[in-house]
């Protein structure tokens, strides 16, 4: 009885271990990260940024030249959607980040994969669906 006990503590500390170690463990719902980073020119005045969905604030953030505000979270809806606004001195633009519209077939301009990577130029805002990006594609003008 107590081998068998010891056998099960040994498994469960290994288990959870392992699940400490992961990012994130969405057991039934898919698991999403989304990456908005500051690619502007060197010098110029920091990008401000705030994102939120409608059950979620998720605050100010102030990037400077080659630094990214992260977020992640495990898509428990239907119709998850957050959206964020950034600053870059006198410009701004707002725009959706994340949009999961059920089916995968309706997303619109945002994630096809686990990866939404927006990386903010001094041209406008450009996507990719991996992180380090690849093949940036201008979304929106500022």
């Amino acid at each position: 009885m107590i081998k068998y006990l010891l056998q099960i503590f040994v498994l469960s500390s290994i288990f959870l271990q392992t699940m400490a170690s992961e990012k994130r463990n969405c057991l039934i719902t898919e698991a999403f990260d989304v990456y908005v980073a500051n690619s502007l020119p060197p010098n110029s005045p920091s990008l401000l940024v705030h994102c939120a969905s409608k059950d979620d604030d998720l605050g100010n953030h102030t990037l400077t030249n080659n630094q990214e505000f992260h977020f992640g979270f495990c898509d428990n809806s239907f119709n998850t959607l957050f959206f964020c606004t950034l600053w870059w001195g006198k410009k701004q633009r707002g725009f959706e980040v994340f949009h999961e519209k059920f089916p995968k077939s309706w997303r619109g301009a945002s994630c096809d994969v686990d990866v939404c990577y927006w990386a903010v130029k001094s041209d406008g805002i450009y996507f990719s669906n991996y992180n380090p990006p690849r093949g940036l594609t201008k979304k929106y003008s500022w």
